[in-house]
């Protein structure tokens, strides 16, 4: 090739670039501008596109026609949300420089079913009759004893196993054959009419805490759960929601069920099984405050001493006006709070909280009483007089 043919041929890839681009320019600048522009999710995600019928000739309101934004792209087996129904994209057209072309077929049943992990799904489906054929599908009736379904093909799908019984419409049938290579993207699944009952296992969540609590607006709490499966505790645990009925006074962490108490009054917590939220407990909790605490302690005992003699004292701690259980320590000062030679504490009990005193000289004296722990201590006092005999 010669350096002139060479420029002849890059100078007409050129124009053909050129030409491609000013096209996608003017696609998406009018693609909005179409009556048959939709909004559509595509695999769950937001997307621009046209739908149009497959055929201005034969017009079938299951099957459509999905043109792409520019640059955009749609694969076999992509679920399409559109027109109040999930549609699967059973065909594509990926040739054209400017956009994506995706053939859709309505849905028209869900397969459901538990994976290994315990986790439901509903897996929208396209169900035929007989043999499988993407040339043409047929609603499911309910005399049919052979039918052929279209799923999406991907890691959840690959999962379903041959001789899995499901239930469609009144009726359950049998897998017999699935077919992961004449489309790719797209699982193709014979089944066959089973006498025998699409069973599902039995799941309950139970809530540990109780059925219902109280708790102080200061003290931690967790709701915990736990599932079983057929009565018996799962050993892998699908996913739990947690909610909270009034979250001006509570919420919970919807993944780890960890509460935040935000004030007084009653809260309803519940726990749901994220794949199947009909399985679920629940659990009442009434938030109190706390009271404040008045903690104190008593001194009871003489008022005088006899000068050589001694008296007995006894010291009561309380909470609230109420006794508690303590451990007590006793000193004494003079009147005024310094240390006195007046009298002296010749015995004391910290557990029975008592104490003896000996008067020494004449005169005033301060008995005061703690807790060994020193939690509690005496305000004041109690004044004791140490006196004569005569």
């Amino acid at each position: 090739m010669t350096w002139w043919t060479d420029y002849q041929a890059r100078r007409g890839q050129d124009r053909k670039t050129l030409f491609t681009d000013n096209m996608k320019n003017l696609v998406s600048t009018e693609f909005e501008n179409s009556t048959s522009y939709e909004l559509v999710k595509i695999s769950g995600v937001d997307r621009k596109t046209r739908i149009v019928e497959e055929s201005s000739i034969i017009r079938n309101a299951n099957r459509k026609r999905l043109l792409c934004f520019p640059d955009e792209t749609i694969s076999i087996g992509e679920i399409v949300e559109f027109d109040n129904s999930n549609w699967i994209c059973v065909m594509n057209d990926t040739t054209s420089k400017i956009s994506d072309v995706g053939i859709i077929e309505r849905c028209n049943n869900v397969l459901q079913f538990y994976d290994k992990n315990s986790i439901l799904y509903d897996v929208p489906c396209i169900v035929g009759k007989g043999s499988i054929s993407l040339d043409e599908q047929k609603i499911i009736s309910t005399l049919d004893s052979e039918i052929a379904i279209q799923i999406s093909n991907t890691s959840i799908t690959r999962q379903i196993p041959m001789n899995y019984v499901f239930k469609i419409g009144m009726r359950n049938y049998t897998v017999t054959d699935i077919n992961d290579i004449t489309v790719n993207g797209l699982l193709l699944i014979k089944m066959v009419y089973s006498e025998v009952e699409q069973v599902f296992p039995v799941y309950s969540i139970e809530i540990l805490n109780g059925n219902s609590i109280q708790v102080n607006e200061n003290d931690p709490l967790t709701i915990n759960a736990q599932v079983k499966i057929d009565g018996i505790i799962a050993s892998t645990v699908p996913n739990l929601i947690f909610s909270s009925s009034d979250i001006t006074k509570a919420t919970i962490n919807s993944s780890t069920g960890v509460v935040t108490i935000l004030g007084v009054g009653s809260v309803v917590f519940t726990c749901r099984m994220e794949n199947d939220l009909n399985v679920m407990d629940t659990i009442s909790v009434e938030i109190v405050s706390v009271p404040i605490e008045n903690k104190t302690v008593e001194i009871s005992g003489s008022t005088s001493i006899i000068k050589t003699y001694t008296k007995d004292f006894l010291a009561v701690f309380k909470n609230n006006g109420l006794p508690i259980v303590k451990e007590s320590s006793f000193w004494l000062t003079g009147i005024d709070n310094l240390p006195t030679t007046l009298a002296i504490i010749t015995s004391q009990n910290a557990v029975n909280n008592t104490c003896v005193i000996k008067g020494n000289n004449l005169g005033g004296i301060k008995l005061w009483c703690k807790s060994v722990d020193e939690e509690i201590v005496s305000q004041d006092g109690m004044v004791v007089q140490i006196k004569s005999l005569f």
